[in-house]
């Protein structure tokens, strides 16, 4: 039995933020799952929700949603899917149009349904559940049937969308240790974007994450997962995003000097850019960078400037566009505090405070700079809500207001 296993593909959205002519859409993703699964002779698509986008998406992502289920229908693949939090009335009115031998939709109204499935010989059991409305702040797991001999089909799946992450989540919240005690061979979870086999053992529980990468967030490589079990009993992923994104830290202060950084930062986001077009399979298009400078060095500033233009260069590698899309600066003036010992200047004193805060105890006229550094950051995180944290804890705000300082000591060693 082989199984094309999918979640979160968000049809009407694309991948955000790429810098090419070229529109990277969640159904362009769709079409490649299709295609993949006529070519590895799948016998099912498994879909746990969130398919299409949103009700404003639904006329956009019908058509070819449509046409793609009909499609492996005519390859003797049967679609299999539940809906999720973003398409909990839109995947049902689609599903009602759509003939029942080509797609299963299981657990409509949020009651699990379990259904079994034949493929030649074998049999698949799906026990599904969908979202019966946006927000669903019980586990569904409550109401999951204890029922059923599992023992007259090859293999049992659990397929549903929910927030393994969060306890208190609104979006179905899920327990692991609850996901593990109930007799199934996998979970496949939606709601994640981020692909992760969170179990490998009996019962495996994965979020496949979305096939799409649709923004910066999500890094790395995105595709489906195949469950062969003529291979194995736990799923594989199978690269198909025609998108790479990818934050990259690299660090400076091992440089010899200034003149040797921009060449080190260009070089080794290119050589990481290569890496990533090897691992992410042959429907890569971009790889899209966001760049990290970090370290010491003798003139920050100056060395920023040198690099004002990197963001935006590019390369290519075997058709595959390398992308610079965003850089960030943390750069720190590489200081000797024993130099300005004694020193009452404004620049020894920033130097001094730099320094103090690099530590854990502070001076009493420090502790005030501290406390009024938090009241200012409070004031801004209520009239900038959603941008800045209103609850920020005293270490982060120390390392928030060091760079600050260091910022300042950068200005003034520019200045003379």
């Amino acid at each position: 039995m082989k199984l094309i296993l999918a979640a979160d593909l968000h049809l009407g959205r694309k991948s955000s933020r790429v810098g090419s002519n070229r529109s990277h859409t969640a159904i362009d993703g769709w079409r490649r799952i299709v295609e993949l699964a006529i070519a590895e002779q799948a016998d099912a698509v498994l879909l746990a929700g969130d398919v299409v986008d949103q009700r404003n998406k639904r006329y956009e992502s019908y058509p070819p949603l449509r046409q793609g289920i009909e499609k492996l229908a005519a390859a003797e693949i049967t679609t299999i899917a539940v809906s999720g939090n973003h398409d909990f009335d839109v995947l049902p009115q689609l599903y009602d149009t759509i003939p029942e031998d080509k797609f299963a939709l299981l657990g409509r109204d949020g009651v699990w349904q379990s259904r079994v499935f034949e493929f030649g010989e074998e049999r698949l059991r799906v026990d599904g559940w969908c979202f019966p409305q946006h927000a669903y702040r019980k586990s569904p797991l409550d109401d999951y049937p204890e029922n059923g001999d599992a023992s007259d089909v090859d293999v049992r799946i659990g397929l549903l969308h929910g927030d393994l992450a969060d306890a208190n989540s609104k979006y179905a919240p899920l327990s692991l240790a609850r996901l593990c005690e109930i007799d199934v061979d996998g979970w496949l979870l939606g709601h994640i974007h981020k692909p992760e086999l969170k179990r490998e053992e009996k019962p495996w529980v994965l979020y496949p994450g979305s096939p799409q990468p649709l923004d910066p967030g999500e890094q790395g490589v995105h595709g489906v997962w195949i469950l062969d079990t003529s291979v194995s009993d736990v799923p594989e992923k199978k690269p198909l995003a025609s998108v790479y994104y990818q934050l990259v830290p690299i660090p400076v202060s091992d440089c010899v000097d200034d003149a040797a950084i921009p060449g080190h930062v260009e070089s080794t986001l290119f050589e990481k850019g290569r890496e990533f077009v090897e691992t992410s399979g042959s429907m890569l298009e971009v790889v899209n960078l966001r760049v990290v400078v970090s370290g010491e060095c003798e003139d920050p500033l100056a060395v920023e400037n040198e690099m004002e233009n990197l963001s935006g260069i590019s390369d290519r590698e075997g058709g595959v566009l390398i992308r610079v899309e965003k850089v960030t600066f943390e750069l720190e003036s590489r200081l000797n505090p024993a130099e300005f010992t004694g020193q009452k200047t404004a620049l020894a004193k920033a130097v001094m405070l730099h320094e103090e805060l690099k530590g854990e105890e502070f001076s009493a006229g420090t502790k005030a700079l501290i406390r009024e550094f938090g009241h200012r950051s409070e004031g801004l995180s209520k009239n900038y809500s959603g941008i800045v944290d209103p609850e920020i804890d005293e270490p982060v705000l120390v390392e928030y207001l060091r760079r600050q300082v260091s910022e300042i000591i950068s200005h003034m060693r520019a200045q003379g």
